[in-house]
């Protein structure tokens, strides 16, 4: 066997390897899509068809009419868009304070921020329920504004440090040079190079509130306070379970996530702090 043929050969094995994990990866995304437009009667069937079904709306018009699925939506789409923006903004100042300024105590702070956010969720569900009680906010979706800061901002500082030290301080230094206080060196400077990042650790804090079950579950009853998450479970009436609208509401909640990631991409572009210093 010559070399050619052998590359050949590990190019071909790698190709089919690639579409193995693809298929294996995209199939429950289809076939969530295909049930959330097939009949009921054919969902509950033993051996439903792969690709053969009777396509029907029915889920989507009982998921907006019958469940109210657009105010889960809407409380979902609030509570991931409010923590998204309390946790960058307390979360850029943290970061920048971690790797800029020099302070007693900086050491241990950054080591506290990394612990809490190792933290199980378990350990915390107590506490925070007591909190948010004393606050008059337990069983309104307003006590997630309160909660998920707790483990969004941790992470964004974790993900931020790394961009803000990776960023040259000589930049600033010439900056506050000609004149730039620290904070006009942070918004000039520190934000717009940082800025892949930032879109990157947005993207994520959005999904975490976005997709968090727990907390919500414990913390809402009422129906319409709940997030998209736990009404989607909530559609589970003990051996009941109603496919079509599970289906069709997951098809629905992925959509804003996905949207996200497309208008994130356009920031998700490396190496500006490389251009910035030639």
């Amino acid at each position: 066997m010559n070399i050619k043929t052998s590359k050949r050969i590990k190019l071909t094995v790698t190709y089919i390897l690639l579409i193995l994990a693809l298929l294996w990866t995209i199939f429950p995304l289809y076939w969530m899509i295909k049930s959330s437009f097939t009949v009921s009667s054919e969902i509950h069937t033993a051996r439903p068809e792969l690709f053969g079904f009777t396509p029907t709306i029915e889920h989507y018009k009982d998921l907006i009419f019958n469940a109210h699925f657009l105010i889960n939506l809407r409380n979902s789409l609030v509570i991931a868009l409010l923590v998204t923006g309390i946790g960058l903004l307390i979360s850029i100042f943290a970061s920048y304070s971690m790797t800029r300024l020099r302070y007693p105590g900086r050491n241990f702070f950054s080591a506290s921020v990394i612990m809490s956010y190792l933290l199980p969720t378990a350990v915390l569900f107590i506490p925070m329920y007591l909190f948010v009680s004393r606050l008059g906010l337990a069983g309104t979706k307003w006590a997630m504004l309160v909660i998920y800061p707790t483990f969004v901002v941790p992470y964004c500082c974790y993900m931020l440090r790394s961009y803000f030290s990776a960023i040259p301080y000589a930049l600033e230094e010439a900056a506050m040079i000609d004149g730039c206080t620290r904070l006009q060196s942070l918004r000039y400077i520190i934000l717009p190079i940082a800025l892949p990042g930032i879109a990157v650790v947005a993207t994520f804090a959005f999904t975490m509130s976005w997709n968090e079950y727990l907390y919500a579950m414990i913390m809402t009853t009422s129906i319409n306070q709940m997030t998209a998450t736990v009404a989607i479970s909530s559609w589970k009436y003990g051996d009941i379970i109603n496919w079509g609208r599970i289906m069709a509401g997951c098809v629905v909640a992925s959509l804003p996530v996905t949207v996200i990631y497309i208008i994130a991409q356009s920031m998700l572009v490396s190496g500006k702090a490389d251009g910035s210093v030639k």
